[in-house]
């Protein structure tokens, strides 16, 4: 059984539901996830893709991952190596291995949270920041 991390800040202060989908490769918590054309999980990994949600829980590839679904969730989230210099209030995307960036531009469409914390130095990939979740 998999093993719950840090990743839900709260669970009822807005309309969010925890949805188990089977993983098509191994996921990390916190990342971002799109469902396949199979209707399998995987994280996400272009700025453009429709988000469904986000791991509740690490998972291998053939194992159920918990995934959090919903609008204007507050959780931890898996913030890129490469992402510096994010303020709170920032708008973020998909980067890449289902982590967040800081979005280019207010211009896009492709916002998927807005940065509950500041992050000023790269973090290790795969570190988790806390998010409301667009």
């Amino acid at each position: 059984m998999a093993v719950t991390k840090a990743v839900l800040v709260n669970d009822g202060g807005a309309p969010a539901r925890i949805i188990n989908f089977e993983a098509s490769q191994a996921i990390t918590a916190g990342s971002a996830i799109e469902i396949a054309s199979t209707g399998k999980c995987l994280m996400a990994d272009t700025d453009g893709v429709r988000v469904a949600g986000f791991a509740l829980v690490d998972a291998a590839s053939g194992d159920m991952c918990s995934v959090v679904t919903g609008s204007g969730v507050v959780l931890m989230a898996n913030v890129d190596g490469d992402s510096v210099d994010v303020a709170i209030g920032d708008f973020l995307e998909v980067g890449e291995n289902g982590t967040l960036i800081k979005q280019a531009s207010m211009a896009d469409k492709t916002t998927v949270a807005i940065a509950l914390e500041a992050n000023t130095a790269a973090p290790a990939s795969g570190s988790l920041f806390k998010v409301l979740v667009k």
